[in-house]
């Protein structure tokens, strides 16, 4: 079935039975679902305008959440007010004047995501991502500080600094805003001393000690951006960043039932427990494969990236490729990668050591587009550094992984995993799957709903200060954890 987009030419295809909201995922068309698809917060929902759907009845004015709705036939969905798409070349329905707007800024080591936000409606208008432009400098934070130590901060920051003018250009071009009132910014604890123009060498060496954690507020003048002001969220420790802070917020994780894990899986592996009000939280270098770095043929979230792996058994045996935007595959991002080693794992193409039996040292997935021996090397550092993490954080708060009621996963990686393949792939405990949920980039939303709520900053603050910051290298059994985990 079809799924059309109102005033845009995009299309999505949805599968049998395959819901609104992932069948729009898969074709590069983000509905925010901060519950994770779960029914629980209706920010997913659409206006159905043609079509007709089971799994959710249209409300008076046409709306279906699009986590429960699956299409009967071709549709045609709008975005409500409450709601959100964001993609490529998507708008929404008018292209009306904003008095009053802001700018809400991810800035993850790999991507940078930016939200234009109508501060009058407190909704959502535009959103963009693009490839940090620092990443000449390293895909990684520790290759970020080295280059800092070497006296490249000034460089670092012009990079993100230009980066950043060009969203708000572009914004205000785009929908003829006259002036952006606020930034709002989030990120991990080095990309905010780089995009303040500070150096983060103390972080790259014990006591890997920060300049600052706290949050800035600042004119736009200050940073030479075309902005009123910048409020920069406060960070947790040096590798537990404002990206974590903004999602446990977002999450109001203090609040929620029951003990609860938070994980955002990017070039670092930020995680929290949260348990009768104590928030253990921690950092594992998981390294940027998950992101596509450090891969032969990965790629970011990108049109082209292949997002999903499955194999097909019976007379039609044989790969079965989903990629974003549904165009021809041009690499492998890491959604992608973890079905990829559930599938060779499952076909013996690789043994419980990772060591790869398939010819030449290669697993074709299509043309140009394979996995390699040192590929899966990689990921098993990646999964061996988040599966090591979770056990050892449960351990600090004296729960059992399978006492954990709810886990929620963050990051773009996040929001394409297939829960199954990342526990088959030793990413998750197996007692991690019917609690899990993915959450999207709630780091983007956390600096959304900090341009929307006056209270955002006193309640990010009221997190960090129930937290406490677990260091891996100090428990003497983490080296024999990651050593165990990254057997599959």
């Amino acid at each position: 079935m079809k799924i059309k987009l109102y005033n845009s030419p995009v299309v999505c295809e949805a599968t049998n039975g395959e819901t609104i909201l992932l069948a729009c995922a898969r074709s590069g068309v983000i509905i925010s679902a901060p519950c994770g698809g779960r029914g629980r917060c209706g920010k997913c929902r659409v206006r159905l305008l043609e079509g007709q759907v089971s799994g959710d009845t249209p409300d008076a004015n046409g709306a279906v959440h699009a986590c429960a709705a699956v299409p009967l036939s071709d549709i045609a969905i709008a975005c409500t007010a409450s709601g959100e798409l964001s993609a490529a070349g998507i708008l929404p329905a008018a292209r009306e004047r904003h008095a009053r707007a802001g700018i809400a800024l991810d800035i993850g080591t790999t991507t940078v995501s930016a939200r234009l936000v109508d501060l009058d409606t407190m909704s959502a208008i535009d959103t963009i991502s693009e490839l940090n432009d620092q990443r000449p400098f390293g895909a990684d934070v520790i290759s970020r500080i080295g280059a800092a130590k070497n006296g490249k901060t000034e460089a670092l920051f012009s990079l993100i600094n230009r980066q950043t003018e060009r969203f708000i250009n572009s914004f205000k071009e785009k929908w003829d805003i006259p002036k952006i009132e606020k930034l709002a910014v989030a990120g991990n604890t080095t990309m905010q001393h780089l995009f303040l123009n500070v150096n983060p060498s103390g972080m790259g060496e014990l006591p890997f000690t920060p300049v600052f954690l706290e949050g800035k507020i600042l004119s736009g003048e200050a940073l030479s951006l075309s902005v009123e002001g910048v409020i920069v969220l406060p960070s947790i420790s040096a590798f537990v960043g404002a990206d974590i802070s903004a999602g446990l917020t977002v999450l109001d994780i203090l609040n929620i039932q029951g003990s609860s894990f938070f994980i955002d899986i990017g070039t670092n592996g930020e995680m929290a427990l949260c348990k009768d009000g104590t928030i253990y939280c921690c950092s594992t270098a998981a390294g940027p494969a998950f992101e596509g770095a450090e891969i032969s043929c990965g790629v970011g979230g990108i049109k082209g990236a292949i997002s999903g792996v499955k194999f097909a058994e019976g007379k039609t045996a044989g790969l079965s490729l989903t990629t974003i935007g549904n165009v021809p595959p041009v690499g492998i991002c890491g959604s992608g990668l973890v079905d990829a080693v559930a599938v060779m794992l499952k076909q013996g193409a690789i043994d419980e050591t990772g060591y790869m039996t398939a010819p030449k040292n290669e697993f074709y997935l299509a043309d140009g587009v394979s996995i390699t021996g040192r590929d899966i090397r990689q990921f098993q550092l990646a999964k061996s550094a988040i599966l090591s993490g979770i056990k050892i954080l449960c351990k600090s708060g004296g729960l059992r992984p399978s006492e954990v009621k709810n886990v929620f996963v963050a990051g773009g990686f996040g929001f394409y995993i297939n829960k199954q393949n990342a526990v088959n792939s030793g990413i998750f405990p197996g007692e991690f799957l019917g609690p899990l949920s993915v959450c999207g980039n709630l780091s983007l939303q956390g600096a959304e709903e900090c341009l929307c709520s006056k209270d955002f900053l006193k309640r990010c603050e009221k997190i960090i200060s129930q937290c406490t910051v677990i260091d891996l290298a100090e428990d003497p059994s983490f080296t024999d954890e990651f050593t165990e985990n990254m057997l599959f």
